[in-house]
């Protein structure tokens, strides 16, 4: 790995500058033809691009005939590609896609994201509900476990949150777990997320995230490479990892076993030369060993996001921001509740009561029992406990256990 192991800065050429030089200014007549190859199964983007290098142009491989096909790809392919020929009219499947409230963006399209056309085995188009990211404004992936710590959960709620409150968009897989915990919470602070799915975008999978599936739309968008109506399958997920971290400038881990699916796009982003960074765990879990291992390898230590985007560089790509958001409340530069200044703690919201704010700064998201929070406070039991509900009604302490609390 280069530039301190976060980087490397591989050829992330894919061959196809000529052609799609040669066929941007038609977009709009090759779209269909475009269309019609992705929409068949089995048809990846390395057949699509070997068959336009054939014949010259996507509505040229419309033309070609069974012998012609079986020149470059496979026969179940080619029968493939012309059994969905006569299937139907394929302008008027085409169009019929946007009653459905679906954009098919191919390779050629102006709108196509520049970050993922750089990438290799680039998808030669993707299917959208939503507006695509503008690219201007940075990107983070954040992903993880599906079946996440409770610590986990509580850094991607976080991640999440800071990361919209920033400006910054959250690119993800709105999986179970980290994924969609993180696109929720970035929704919820009213942000954008864009999530990637392994199904066509008229599927929501996993159902359990059908509320982030439903405002991503509104506020981001919803995208795939597989056509309306691709059932989710184990097989569909490790390709679409590529275009989560191709559409991001920053890959976010925040948990990750040793071998998962988590890890594929962490190697995937790495080809693609994009920084990876890891939220450390405890080496006794079993959910921090990935990122551990990643740490070895030479990826990026987060520590909060205003260091993190001021290491990057992605700060300066935010205009009218300025100050470190920390994770830690009561550091400089602010809490995670909010995002103005002051100088107990910056972001952190204010709180009438002096026993709650004491409270709340050795608060930990490891649960402390009551004798060791009469202990660090110095408050009597019964001012802790009435101090202690207050919070937990606020949902900004939470009781874990009998006399054990954590923060919220």
């Amino acid at each position: 790995m280069q530039d301190g192991g976060r980087k490397i800065l591989g050829n992330i050429g894919n061959g196809r500058e000529g052609l799609l030089e040669s066929h941007t200014q038609n977009w709009k007549e090759e779209q269909p033809y475009i269309y019609w190859m992705t929409s068949v199964e089995g048809i990846g983007s390395r057949t699509i691009e070997k068959l336009v290098n054939h014949a010259g142009s996507p509505r040229k491989v419309y033309g070609l005939k069974l012998s012609d096909m079986l020149e470059i790809i496979p026969k179940s392919k080619a029968e493939a590609l012309l059994m969905a020929k006569r299937e139907g009219d394929i302008l008027e499947k085409y169009n019929a896609l946007k009653q459905k409230g679906i954009q098919f963006i191919s390779i050629y399209h102006p709108y196509y994201p520049k970050r993922l056309k750089n990438i290799p085995d680039a998808p030669f188009g993707i299917y959208v509900e939503g507006k695509l990211p503008e690219e201007d404004i940075p990107s983070i992936a954040v992903i993880g476990a599906r079946q996440c710590s409770d610590y986990g959960r509580f850094m991607a709620q976080r991640c999440g949150k800071e990361l919209a409150l920033e400006g910054v968009n959250v690119i993800s897989g709105m999986a179970k777990g980290i994924d969609g915990i993180s696109q929720r919470a970035a929704l919820e602070a009213g942000g954008k997320t864009y999530a990637v799915l392994g199904c066509g975008t008229d599927i929501c999978y996993p159902s359990e995230n059908r509320n982030v599936y439903i405002k991503a739309k509104e506020n981001g968008a919803v995208i795939s490479e597989y056509p309306p109506g691709t059932k989710p399958v184990s097989r569909l997920f490790p390709r679409r990892n590529r275009i989560i971290s191709g559409l991001a400038d920053i890959v976010l881990i925040v948990e990750a076993r040793e071998k998962s699916g988590t890890l594929i796009t962490a190697d995937m982003a790495l080809e693609q030369g994009k920084e990876v960074y890891v939220i450390p765990g405890r080496i006794t879990d079993c959910l921090s060993q990935g990122c551990l291992r990643l740490i070895k390898q030479g990826a990026g230590i987060f520590t909060n996001i205003g260091e993190l985007l001021e290491e990057t560089g992605l700060r300066n790509r935010l205009p009218g921001k300025s100050g470190a958001i920390c994770l830690k409340t009561g550091r400089n530069g602010g809490g995670l509740e909010g995002r103005g200044g002051n100088e107990n703690g910056g972001g952190q919201e204010k709180y009438q009561g002096k026993k709650e704010k004491k409270i709340l700064d050795i608060l930990d998201f490891y649960p402390k029992n009551i004798d060791r929070l009469m202990q660090e406070t110095g408050m009597e039991y019964r001012e802790l406990i009435c101090a202690l509900s207050r919070l937990c009604m606020e949902e900004k302490a939470v009781k874990v256990g009998a006399g054990q609390f954590k923060k919220g």
